[in-house]
């Protein structure tokens, strides 16, 4: 029996040193993305802060116009001028948001890339450090 067991682990022995290596270069593989999804992470929430900030300044503005034009409408004399004012509010007030929109498209635009950065270098490095990690272990 005792003959058995040393029999079967020889074998095993002998996996020791690849699995060993092969566990080192994955653990090593994944350092490198994990570096990169938190880098990533950071980049998506200054995205995200600066994305908030953006859109509370236009609200902002939006109130800001909207008490104007009702000191505007409170001014009018007649019905004519009350639609003068509202026209004109509301075409102000499209223009006000396709603009904004396309601040936002943009905005996000490079968010989004600012993301893809470090996954894109993470995803670049990984496999040339692998390679790196792998003529080493060839070496030894």
């Amino acid at each position: 029996m005792a003959s058995n067991v040393t029999s079967m682990s020889d074998p095993l022995r002998d996996m020791a040193g690849p699995v060993r290596r092969g566990y080192a270069e994955f653990a090593a593989l994944q350092r490198g993305s994990i570096g990169a999804a938190m880098a990533s992470g950071q980049a998506a929430m200054c995205g995200a802060q600066e994305m908030t900030a953006t859109l509370l300044a236009f609200l902002q503005s939006r109130a800001k116009d909207g008490l104007a034009v009702g000191q505007q409408l409170a001014a009018c004399r007649s019905p004519e001028a009350v639609l003068e004012v509202q026209l004109e509010y509301g075409k102000a007030m499209l223009q006000a948001y396709t603009d904004e929109f396309g601040r936002l498209h943009a905005l996000t635009g490079r968010i989004l890339a600012d993301v893809l950065v470090p996954l894109r270098r993470g995803a670049v490095a990984a496999p040339e450090a692998s390679a790196e990690r792998r003529s080493d272990a060839l070496a030894a």
